[in-house]
């Protein structure tokens, strides 16, 4: 059976043309106009591409609705607390206990903390950010104003909202007879009937989010790490065991501080992450509520759909495009459980190199699509003839050459928009700064759904999945690296390191490198051009693990544990410590004096650990549980190990989503919880281990090892002379 397991509303998108994000206009009959028209500066755009009749009649589409501007949208962040009993865990399937407070955060200006009385009133009528402070002596009474306010926003925003905040109030709702409850608790998600609602814990924990849009900014998941990372606030601290026994007014300070990170980072930057979910929702034909909760590659494969069905096409099954296009890979893959060979990625030269060109293959991948027009569609087609069209020799795959498949045409169009028109105007200086803001939001979503277009074809849970597509494409892109490596080389650029679609080149005058990116536009028809260059970069030997500084003091980092999460926050400060010393280094002398300091100051958080110097928080992993604990069957990871301790103590069950907080010991069981631990329980030499784990890679590209400095032992090598 086709089509099977395509969602109804899916699928009504899909025949009568709606496009998800964009604006409708309701005339007096109420019938419903798209706002967006064909104007001359599309026809313009237009003629930026090529001729192909697929590419044009998807731009004529597209370019229109990437013209009109994301709305402006009331938008309101919530948070509520519960009255659960202390070392209880509430969960929202069945709500026992009363909402205690709800924080309401609006881009308007509302700023609401509605308490439940239950004793003394609070002494003050604002907190500190300067939130109105309503008692309620009934808990009927709060839920039914925060529904009613709730119900007047189009944008909600919370954080772990489908999980907790919404399905709770719902339910507790539900319990008091409430009538009016706008709050819909669906399969996957939890929906507001009067408008959109986006749990920000979901749309951050998003890869393509992380990586591309936010550039790995933030690598925990929780709201204080994520704002901690990206606005530099925190949540307030308090015993979370004990928030119903707090003081009315720090219950309404801490419960307050919640709604109002969620609404900063719903809201960052000027509303570009909400610029970035219309973009998305409009190319991918997704509602902004799915675009928020799935991955990309559901972003695209709903993309392609949504083409198939217009051009009334059935939508091929994953097993049936495998045993038509095949399912067999040839080459041999470089990573334990891949089925074929990945992208090159280039063995570094180790050590620290200064004033280093990193040049970028525009959209690598997608132009190799595009240009040798690769998709499962054309992959081993049933011709004869095109047998011999074969991109890569070593593997016995074919494409078709009768121009056949829609996908290339699809991607190139995107690619083509982006770089010929989008990233061009993002920065022309005649457009209005709104304008400016609004197709610099178009050019990065293109990017983000471009650099996921060929990956996804790997992907076993994709439903267009071929493993042959996926092979022939990073083939190509083995073989576009070692040719550009060759030019270089030829120039007599040195290639210090070189991964997927990037070269890092160090010295490189920029006359050679204009050339070199001349010489691979025109030898292989890709886009090669400079993305960066770092004021110095520190290589380890390892690949995909390196530090860079840029010219204006930024800092990238790659690989590295100390950016890992889930390490505790005590390493996490030492590894800043040492970052905060290479960002002021600008030539070899200063590295000099750099790397003696950055002995002494790990040396210095090595001794801190041996002393004591630490509250057990500190030392503290904190990882979530993403099942209950009796749903880990063959292995029991450290964090459940500690989950199930709490269990058996409080005669709790601890649910999926709740983060465990735990330390590592010298018992058996090698770990305990937090609040279970004393310091003595600590295994110091598991930490110092965790410590050379986080440096030993950055301080043996500076010539040392973590050994020597905890041991102050000093010795030359040959990394001295970099």
């Amino acid at each position: 059976m086709w089509e099977a397991n395509i969602r109804y509303y899916n699928c009504y998108i899909y025949d009568t043309g709606l496009e998800p994000g964009a604006l409708y206009e309701i005339g007096d009959s109420n019938k419903v106009e798209p706002s967006w028209k064909f104007e001359s500066e599309d026809q313009r755009i237009i003629k930026l591409l090529s001729n192909e009749k697929e590419e044009i009649e998807f731009a004529k589409r597209l370019v229109p609705l990437l013209r009109q501007p994301a709305p402006k949208l009331k938008v309101l962040a919530l948070d509520i607390e519960v009255a659960s009993p202390r070392g209880m865990i509430a969960r929202s399937k069945d709500a026992k206990w009363p909402i205690i407070s709800v924080s309401l955060c609006g881009n308007d200006g509302l700023k609401q903390v509605h308490i439940l009385k239950r004793g003394r009133a609070p002494q003050i009528k604002k907190t500190k950010l300067g939130a109105d402070i309503i008692v309620h002596e009934h808990e009927e009474e709060l839920i039914r104003e925060v529904l009613r306010i709730v119900g007047s926003y189009p944008l909600i925003l919370t954080f772990n909202g489908d999980d907790f905040d919404l399905p709770y109030l719902s339910e507790r709702a539900k319990g008091l007879g409430i009538r009016g409850n706008i709050i819909r608790r669906e399969k996957d998600k939890v929906t507001v009937e009067t408008g959109v609602h986006i749990d920000l814990y979901k749309l951050f924990r998003n890869a393509s989010i992380r990586v591309y849009i936010f550039k790995n900014a933030y690598l925990g998941s929780t709201l204080d790490e994520i704002a901690e990372a990206l606005l530099n606030e925190r949540k307030i601290e308090v015993d979370k065991s004990n928030i119903p026994e707090l003081p009315p007014e720090q219950l309404a300070e801490y419960s307050f501080q919640d709604a109002y990170l969620t609404l900063k980072l719903g809201t960052i930057d000027n509303n570009s992450l909400i610029r970035l979910l219309f973009v998305f929702s409009r190319i991918s034909k997704l509602t902004l509520e799915d675009v928020a909760r799935q991955g990309i590659s559901r972003w695209i494969s709903n993309m392609i759909f949504y083409e198939y069905r217009r051009r009334g096409w059935l939508i091929p099954n994953p097993e049936e495009i495998q045993e038509v296009r095949g399912k067999e890979t040839y080459s041999k893959a470089t990573i334990e459980g891949k089925k074929y060979k990945g992208a090159l990625v280039l063995e570094p030269v180790p050590g620290p190199h200064f004033n280093v060109a990193v040049l970028d293959f525009a959209s690598m991948y997608p132009s190799i699509i595009g240009t040798w027009r690769i998709s499962f569609e054309t992959i081993n087609c049933p011709h004869e003839d095109c047998k011999t069209n074969k991109p890569v020799e070593e593997l016995p795959h074919w494409v078709c050459k009768k121009g056949l498949g829609l996908i290339p045409d699809l991607i190139k169009t995107i690619r083509d928009l982006r770089v010929k028109w989008y990233k061009k105007i993002e920065k022309d200086p005649t457009r209005s700064p709104a304008e400016r803001d609004w197709y610099g939001a178009v050019q990065r979503g293109l990017k983000v759904l471009l650099n996921a277009s060929y990956g996804v074809f790997g992907y076993e849970n994709f439903p267009l999945y071929s493993p042959p597509t996926a092979e022939m494409i990073t083939a190509i892109g083995r073989k576009a690296i070692l040719s550009s490596i060759e030019e270089a080389k030829a120039l007599g650029l040195r290639v210090i390191y070189g991964d997927t679609d990037s070269l890092f080149i160090k010295n490189a005058p920029q006359e050679k490198i204009e050339e070199l990116c001349r010489r691979i536009r025109d030898k292989l028809g890709i886009e090669l051009e400079l993305d960066k260059v770092y004021r110095y970069v520190i290589l380890s030997r390892l690949k995909k693990n390196y530090l860079g500084i840029l010219e204006d003091g930024g800092v990238e980092i790659k690989g590295l544990l100390g950016k890992k999460r889930n390490i505790p926050s005590f390493v996490r400060k030492a590894f800043e410590d040492v970052i905060s010393i290479l960002k002021d280094v600008r030539n070899e002398e200063d590295l000099e004096n750099a790397k003696k300091r950055i002995v002494d100051v790990i040396k210095g958080w090595c001794q801190k650990l041996e002393r004591g110097e630490f509250s057990l928080e500190e030392v503290a992993f904190e990882v979530m549980l993403t099942k209950p604990t009796d749903g880990y069957v063959k292995t029991t990871p450290q964090h459940v190990k500690a989950a199930i301790m709490i269990e058996k103590r409080k005669g709790i069950r601890i649910p999926p989503g709740a983060v465990v907080s735990f330390v590592k010991t010298k018992d058996k069981n090698g770990v305990k919880p937090v609040e279970f631990a004393k310091k003595e329980d600590l295994d110091l030499d598991k930490y110092l281990e965790i410590m050379e784990t986080t440096f030993g890679q950055l301080l043996g590209a500076l010539g040392t090892s973590f050994r020597e400095v905890v041991s102050g032992v000093k010795r030359q090598t040959l990394l001295d002379y970099f």
